[in-house]
């Protein structure tokens, strides 16, 4: 280990901290202020010859960080959808930080209101609610249902769990099983691999695993017992963004659409009873629409309140992403997949990638097709 990187780092060009210890392999922390996260861990982090390097966030949306010891700072730039930007850090303390992880919103949270906007996040999702359905692309949509189930599924009492049930019961079992038996850690990451097999591998090493990895295992084990389903990556307003959140599109049994939120465990009913899809939820909370959360829902065996996650939902449901093939390993670019991304009608893309334009679609109609 280079000494000269051991230590806590104000960042001159984003408001954080790193900290980095004196240890091998190489470990550190990140905090985010204005995000509300502290003491951290990154996705995984290394030297790569004279550069100390990092990584956060899921595989769609890594930031990977590479920096240098130059007279006394760290400088370098991180590589986040393909765009390059400079960052460099001074040393404040010659011993690093390790104090617990925690969430701590900042009076001005982020959560509620747009950074650097002072403007409600609400305010924002409601002047962008509309889409453009005259514009028409050339969607695939392909789903592999069936499969054999990984066999260390019954290492958690799989088959006893969902025993009995069928039809839409069925798919809500299969959500209340991966909830109440994985935790949820938005900053652990996940595994490279997209299979079932490689969440509950991951699983069983590091105890909880993030967003991502939990909507990945539930949509899989829904579509290898018949069900339609997906994992949609819900994004903010801005670009680049520090959190976004992962969750299900599923097709019921009885052709109803629902939203399973796996790191919750939440399902939703409308005002007549009926089951709330994504594309639902986000007009819903545009017309502050009343919702019901089923009362088992909970977060790492916690209760939660409705209106935590509706306020994490109204900064995630501005933007959504999804692959065109839904099956048992795919995540990202693959074979025979492409990832869409859905945006409102007059969303900036200045400053977007020629890899990131790509992608887009204006059509909300056409994104949600199963």
């Amino acid at each position: 280990m280079d000494k000269r990187y051991v230590g806590r780092w104000q960042s001159l060009t984003e408001c954080g901290t790193i900290d980095i210890f004196d240890e091998e392999p190489p470990r550190m922390k990140m905090t985010f202020p204005g995000s509300g996260c502290y003491n951290f861990y990154p996705n995984t982090c290394y030297f790569d010859g004279e550069m100390f390097c990092y990584e956060i966030n899921d595989e769609e949306n890594r930031r990977i960080y590479r920096v240098k010891y130059v007279d006394g700072k760290l400088c370098g730039e991180y590589t986040e959808f393909g765009r390059k930007t400079e960052v460099a850090y001074e040393l404040v303390d010659i011993a690093p930080h390790d104090e617990p992880e925690r969430y701590e919103p900042p009076d001005n949270s982020p959560i509620i209101y747009v950074p650097g906007t002072g403007e409600k996040r609400i305010d924002v999702l409601r002047r962008y609610a509309d889409y453009d359905r005259n514009a028409h692309y050339d969607i695939r949509n392909e789903f592999i249902l069936g499969g054999e189930l990984p066999p260390e599924l019954e290492e958690y009492g799989y088959s006893d769990y969902i025993a009995g049930y069928d039809g839409d019961e069925l798919a809500i079992r299969l959500l209340q099983f991966v909830t109440n038996n994985f935790r949820h850690n938005g900053r652990i990451g996940r595994p490279y691999g997209s299979r079932a097999q490689d969440m509950l591998a991951f699983l069983r090493e590091k105890g909880a695993i993030n967003c991502r990895g939990l909507a990945i295992l539930l949509a899989s084990l829904l579509r290898m017992n018949g069900f339609r389903a997906r994992h949609i990556t819900c994004m903010p307003y801005e670009e680049p963004f520090d959190d976004c959140h992962v969750v299900v599109d599923c097709e019921l049994k009885s052709g109803q659409r629902v939203i399973f939120d796996p790191s919750w465990g939440v399902y939703l009913r409308d005002e007549d009873g009926g089951y709330v899809s994504l594309q639902a939820l986000r007009q819903a909370l545009v017309d502050d629409k009343k919702l019901t959360v089923n009362p088992e829902a909970n977060y790492n065996g916690e209760p939660i309140e409705l209106s935590d996650w509706i306020d994490y939902m109204i900064k995630n449901c501005f933007r959504f992403e999804r692959g065109t093939l839904a099956a048992d390993g795919v995540d990202g670019f693959a074979e025979n997949n492409r990832s869409i991304e859905l945006i409102p009608s007059g969303y900036s893309t200045e400053g977007f990638s020629e890899a990131h334009l790509v992608n887009l679609v204006y059509n909300d109609l056409e994104f949600w097709e199963m």
